[in-house]
């Protein structure tokens, strides 16, 4: 009789008589020896799971495929240990925390704990890698998440060519974007999106995975950090500088950026002292210019000049016309015919006027350079003529205007047209009943006071009412549905059910709640949508 086996990567069943070592249904090959560091094979964790190989290692602990014994389902489990501040004892395999780093070793496990904790909520965000399970052991911690057959984005790509389309990527991305946002407004950051934290599932929809503390995703803490270079932002290199949803926005702007074009951005430390962004023309004409834009001002270096939110990239990847004009100026300056810097030979002027005229040329050239090179660092040519009305207006006194219950992508426009010499600057967004989402609720310096032009002034943003009512959904696909919900603060959730009544991919109603019915801004809506007739 033969005997039956176990693959430790996917737990289905083989015969080693006939396959040898590797599995037939994943070809993981079984002969292998697991990782010094982790924990032996078959080692049964809360009396339930039971552990197989190690998939990966970073500076907060191990990650194994795992069989969970009560439900028959292959999971994955991470085990907080890290290496820095600890070691294994090899006997019973508990962790052993190193002699004098007990209390730092203490301080992150709470911040896994905690951090596992607040994923566990986000459970029903369809595009997060969900965790169904924390418990202790091992005087150490351990999350149990979720599997979902998926490859890295990095992989998929390879895949298919090495690049998407533009449509491709905003659909694909658009349902993290909302979901980051969430998570930030909720006080996660991830601070590691990346081409292999993003991954692509078998619907060819993106997942969340790669959660680690904030430790592991900066430098100069006591943690063996992993960056993504290229995705890591510049104050993720320092150890004191501030790092949340800011930081994200960069990582998720240079992970479509990789989607983009096959490759990406250098090192955010790096591009301090040259920022820019490598597009091939080829690439470049087949993208919306606001898309371009957007992109370009998510992946600024500079955290005063970083895109500060996902509502604000959302909002731009949406389309921001005034920004579109300023890159359409600036991409018809560099299509500018060279200028001939030799002094022309006397046609019939006198010399004097053909020195005043090269003259005249020379500075042409010379503000057309200055614009190309300020152009590839992220300023239009409007920027660089309000550098030049600075400059010899520094004394200038303006009076702030009033502003409150305005719009501020109003105001936003108007200072990038030229019609105001200052600087506007959100502090925060918050929800407000009485004031219209988008307008602004409070203005510092108030109006009527004055300000040195080029100065800031520094406003308050409404996020609107802090609840929302559902919208009707007959006649209504889910994708035309999730849209409005998402653009209305909700985060919409798929629940296919059979109908013979209604057409496929068409909403039946919603789970547990119904239409004009009033729930908090950030509220998961579960959307029954029909599967079509059940087959008989």
């Amino acid at each position: 009789m033969m005997e039956s086996k176990l693959c430790r990567n996917c737990f289905a069943e083989y015969h080693s008589e006939e396959s040898g070592s590797v599995c037939p249904v994943c070809g993981w090959d079984n002969a292998k020896p697991q990782v010094p560091e982790g924990l032996r094979y078959h080692t049964v964790l809360d009396a339930r799971y039971v552990i197989g190989r190690a998939k990966s290692m970073n500076g907060e602990g191990i990650t194994y495929a795992a069989l969970d014994r009560t439900t028959k389902k292959v999971v994955e489990i991470r085990e907080f240990f890290p290496l820095s501040l600890a070691s294994r004892n090899a006997e019973d395999q508990t962790i052993l925390p190193a002699g004098g780093k007990e209390a730092e070793f203490n301080s992150c496990l709470d911040d896994f704990v905690e951090l596992s904790k607040n994923v566990s909520r986000l459970r029903e965000l369809s595009v997060v890698n969900s965790v169904l399970d924390i418990f202790e052991e091992n005087y150490t911690a351990y999350a149990v998440y979720e599997y979902v057959p998926s490859v890295t984005l990095r992989r998929s790509l390879e895949n298919v060519g090495g690049t998407l389309s533009w449509n491709e990527v905003n659909r694909m991305f658009m349902p993290v974007l909302t979901a980051l946002g969430l998570m930030n407004s909720l006080g996660i950051s991830h601070l590691g999106v990346s081409p292999d934290t993003l991954r692509v599932t078998k619907e060819g929809g993106m997942l969340i995975t790669g959660f680690a503390v904030n430790a592991v995703r900066r430098r100069g803490t006591l943690l063996i950090e992993e960056l993504y270079p290229g995705c890591a932002a510049v104050e993720q290199y320092s150890s004191k500088a501030v790092c949340g949803e800011m930081s994200d926005v960069y990582a998720l702007a240079a992970t479509m950026f990789y989607a983009l074009t096959g490759s990406l951005p250098k090192e955010a430390p790096e591009r301090l002292n040259d920022q820019r962004l490598l597009i091939s023309k080829e690439v470049l004409k087949n993208l919306p210019p606001f898309a371009v834009t957007a992109i370009a001002n998510a992946l600024q270096v500079k955290q005063e000049t970083r895109t500060a939110s996902f509502e604000r990239f959302k909002a731009e990847l949406s389309s921001a016309p005034s920004v579109v004009t300023e890159i359409e100026h600036t991409d018809a300056i560099r299509r500018l015919p060279p200028i001939d810097m030799d002094l022309p030979q006397n046609r019939g002027l006198p010399p004097a006027v053909w020195l005043i005229g090269s003259c005249v040329i020379t500075l042409v050239a010379l503000v057309i350079v200055a614009s190309i090179w300020l152009g590839d660092r992220g300023m239009s040519f409007n920027d660089i003529q309000r550098l030049f009305q600075n400059s010899s207006a520094a004394s200038e006194v303006i009076t702030v205007p009033s502003m409150v219950n305005e719009s501020y992508a109003d105001w936003e426009k108007k200072i990038a047209d030229g019609e105001y010499d200052f600087k506007l600057k959100v502090s925060t967004r918050e929800f407000n009943g009485t004031v219209e989402e988008g307008n602004i609720i409070s203005q510092s310096p108030f109006a009527g006071e004055t300000i040195a032009a080029g100065d800031t002034v520094v406003v308050t943003v409404s996020k609107g009412s802090a609840t929302r009512t559902l919208p009707e959904v007959k006649g209504t696909s889910f994708a035309d549905l999730s849209e409005i919900l998402s653009k209305n603060g909700f985060v919409p959730v798929k629940e296919d059910e059979f109908s013979d009544d209604i057409e496929p991919g068409y909403v039946i109603g919603y789970k547990d709640r119904k239409e004009g019915d009033s729930l908090d801004y950030g509220s998961t809506v579960t959307v029954i949508v029909s599967a079509g007739p059940e087959e008989s």
